[in-house]
């Protein structure tokens, strides 16, 4: 087997590689990831994530999602799906939208793919009205974005969300999606793979 991204063998690397062979990356790639338990609160809702969203992070995620390596998939939860299936028991996984322009650019849905491992209800109630990539936007714009989130038409949601998204930057996107929320959703989680460093 070889690892995902760098493409070595796994059986020459290291003693974890080799006995732990069901991570699809090598123990060198893994360990470049920054794994922290990161907590916070946004709109007054408590939301997590696992990574720093740092240089490694970001080469693996546009691998996936902007270069369309679709066997990356299971990478970004590997590590931490027995937690998340324990900690969101009983939560319905609603995933945080792309616009409908990258979504036909890719081909497939990189967030419903990516929460798959978990094998929890998992649902995709928003849309969002602009294409603009929001890589290439400053902060004050990136805030405007959240106006851009709607549900969809005839979306009922359950009790108990999970909001949920590949990282978070402004939380703007995270900030349109509650804004939205209907009053009979009761309970409202948030988990971001990873998290700007400004979340720590």
């Amino acid at each position: 087997m070889r690892c995902l991204m760098c493409g070595s063998l796994m059986d020459q690397g290291t003693f974890r590689d080799i006995f732990d062979g069901s991570d699809p990356l090598c123990q060198t790639c893994r360990q470049e990831w920054q794994r922290r338990k990161i907590r916070f609160c946004l709109d007054g809702v408590r939301a997590e994530s696992s990574y720093v969203y740092n240089s490694a992070f970001s080469r693996c995620l546009i691998q996936y999602k902007e270069l369309g390596d679709e066997a990356l998939k299971d990478v970004f939860l590997h590590e931490v799906r027995s937690y998340l299936k324990w900690r969101y028991h009983g939560y319905t996984l609603c995933l945080l939208p792309s616009s409908a322009e990258k979504q036909e650019q890719r081909g497939f849905s990189h967030l419903a793919e990516m929460f798959a491992c978990l094998k929890m209800p998992v649902i995709e109630p928003f849309v969002k009205i602009s294409s603009r990539n929001q890589k290439k936007l400053g902060r004050e714009e990136r805030l405007q974005m959240k106006e851009l989130i709607r549900l969809k038409e005839g979306i009922v949601l359950p009790q108990k969300v999970l909001l949920c998204d590949d990282t978070v930057t402004t939380g703007a996107t995270l900030l349109g999606a509650l804004s939205v929320l209907p009053q009979n959703v009761r309970k409202v989680r948030i988990y971001t793979v990873s998290a700007n460093i400004r979340w720590l």
